[in-house]
């Protein structure tokens, strides 16, 4: 299975995670089928958000991750929401992490720069940051 997400700024931006490690979901940012760099998110737990990483190339960066149910945001102190029940997701950080990437290719794209700095539709194969088995 595969865990996708959608930039809900830009849809031709996608995160396909399709490998499972004991902490976290692994797998690619794309455009348009274009791979532009490996991107990770470990399992949010009852003390802790989920944490992203992105490298490309050999430069890496990492960031907090937050849930969202709909518009509520997921808190690992309170009851609710549930993590396997958020469908938005908002990667702190990981717009600059982009602007400031040593090469330009990252930098100069506006339409990266937008999409990683808004949210993220998870798919209904995604339960809060692990995928669902069949």
């Amino acid at each position: 299975m595969v865990c996708e997400l959608t930039s809900e700024e830009d849809p031709a931006f996608v995160i396909r995670l399709d490998k499972r490690t004991h902490t976290a979901l692994r797998g690619a940012v794309t455009h348009e089928g274009k791979t532009l760099g490996t991107m990770a998110t470990s399992r949010p737990n009852s003390f802790r958000q989920s944490i992203w990483s992105f490298q490309s190339g050999d430069v890496a960066h990492s960031g907090t991750a937050v849930l969202f149910a709909d518009e509520q945001v997921w808190n690992p102190y309170r009851r609710l929401p549930k993590p396997q029940e958020t469908n938005r997701v908002l990667f702190v950080g990981l717009d600059s992490a982009l602007r400031f990437w040593r090469t330009k290719e990252f930098s100069s794209s506006r339409q990266l720069l937008k999409a990683a700095a808004g949210f993220w539709e998870i798919s209904s194969n995604c339960l809060g940051g692990r995928i669902m088995r069949t």
